[in-house]
């Protein structure tokens, strides 16, 4: 089976068999339009596999992108003092999401869609993620949702528990994601770094609690 990711599963096989019926019932013309509309949606939903580094506490890339910041900032579900990554996803994709640790979803917060309960002003216009590891390590994820072509599906709840590496669901196109370290984190991302979602690393977590 063609590396599709599931959100897109459906537009690819409408493509599909609507490009067999045109090209059946003789509309040759738009019949190969249709066929080269589903190869598109096959390259803009591709969803290849990628090598996890066996690095055990080394934190991945959640998206394709390049790295637009690296600074302080509270992690904005515990208040406490953290590092912040910034990556810009790659105009071309892929656009999908992975988890960067592996971790249990201990908060889900979509403000005004989800949750009326007041949230941390850097999650404003996010759909944000908080992490905890089976270590103890605290980290956070938030994807910017202020933009029009979002098309954001991730399925993760409050209580999963999340592999390093393993697909979270589709970041949309042209969107920012955040992640949040703890402080005693090595950081090893750089601003203007391009990264591959679930291969590359941005840093490594403290060994014990944070």
């Amino acid at each position: 089976m063609l590396p599709i990711a599931p959100e897109g599963r459906r537009f690819v096989l409408t493509m599909a068999w609507l490009a067999v019926f045109a090209l059946l019932f003789g509309f040759t013309a738009a019949g190969v339009a249709l066929v080269l509309f589903a190869i598109l949606l096959i390259a803009v939903f591709r969803d290849m596999l990628r090598r996890v580094p066996a690095k055990a506490l080394g934190v991945v890339a959640p998206i394709d992108g390049t790295v637009q910041s690296v600074e302080n900032a509270p992690h904005p579900f515990t208040g406490q003092p953290a590092k912040r990554i910034v990556i810009q996803q790659r105009l071309w994709g892929e656009y999908n999401l992975h988890a960067p640790q592996a971790a249990k979803v201990v908060h889900r917060v979509w403000p005004g869609r989800q949750g009326n309960e007041p949230v941390d002003a850097q999650l404003a216009g996010q759909l944000g993620l908080a992490f905890e590891t089976p270590e103890g390590s605290a980290f956070a994820l938030a994807i910017d949702l202020d933009h029009w072509r979002r098309f954001v599906r991730v399925g993760a709840i409050t209580g999963n528990f999340i592999g390093r590496g393993q697909r979270l669901g589709f970041a949309g196109f042209g969107t920012r994601v955040t992640v949040w370290l703890p402080l005693k984190s090595q950081v090893s991302a750089r601003a203007g770094q391009r990264l591959r979602a679930g291969s590359d690393l941005i840093g490594q977590l403290p060994a014990g609690k944070s």
